[in-house]
């Protein structure tokens, strides 16, 4: 993992998608592309991938934490 991929990833902390139950489900994906234009993210398609990633393994310790 690089710097820029976790700093694009804490930038979307308060982007995330929530089921009605509560539980976290996904980062907006628009949001998401947003700040990657902002933060001049070259190849987005590397940068989503690897974001993906990183919000699965999130997912675990937010929905089981």
């Amino acid at each position: 993992m690089n710097l820029l991929v976790l700093q694009v990833f804490c930038a979307c902390e308060d982007d995330w998608k929530q089921t009605p139950q509560g539980k976290y489900k996904s980062i907006d994906k628009l949001a998401l592309g947003v700040v990657m234009e902002m933060m001049g993210v070259t190849d987005r398609k590397e940068m989503l991938t690897d974001i993906i990633t990183m919000q699965n393994a999130a997912l675990e310790v937010l929905n089981h934490g």
